[in-house]
């Protein structure tokens, strides 16, 4: 009985992974920092979605630390997930704040945007995606590690 038990919990866990996998992300445009338009599109082929300031200040780090600018040009976009800090803080701190960052960033102030999208608590969201389908969601709370996963997905 123990057998069948974990057969079915590996299979749970394996058609889990299938279906976070298995899915489609509908193209939208966001505001970057700047309140001017950024679209995840069928040209996107990775985004970083952070949804906490750790997992943000991870991201920021990783793309200094390359010297990423320009996401877009490499077919990548950064989303900030900002809906859980207050309006007035986003507004009076955070916002002017990333508007010093060398790259821009799509920055979602209202939960819903990001409905379906993967996520994990304190993780940085690295998703590879295909005409809007997402092939591989993998999550990292560490530099080096996200580092080596975006310079994959730039061909470095």
């Amino acid at each position: 009985m123990t057998f069948v038990k974990t057969g079915l919990a590996i299979m749970a866990l394996s058609l889990s992974s299938f279906l976070a996998q298995a899915q489609t992300l509908t193209g939208q445009t966001f505001q970057d920092q700047f309140e001017q338009p950024l679209a995840y599109s069928s040209e996107t082929k990775w985004v970083l979605l952070s949804s906490e300031k750790a997992a943000g200040k991870l991201v920021k780090e990783s793309l200094d630390a390359l010297n990423l600018t320009d996401l877009a040009a490499k077919n990548g976009l950064y989303i900030a997930d900002v809906s859980a800090m207050p309006g007035l803080i986003t507004k009076l701190f955070a916002v002017p704040k990333m508007r010093d960052y060398a790259f821009k960033m799509a920055v979602v102030n209202d939960e819903q945007g990001l409905v379906g999208w993967p996520k994990q608590a304190d993780k940085v969201s690295a998703i590879q995606v295909n005409n809007l389908d997402v092939i591989a969601v993998e999550y990292f709370d560490s530099a080096d590690m996200l580092q080596a996963w975006i310079k994959a997905q730039i061909g470095e």
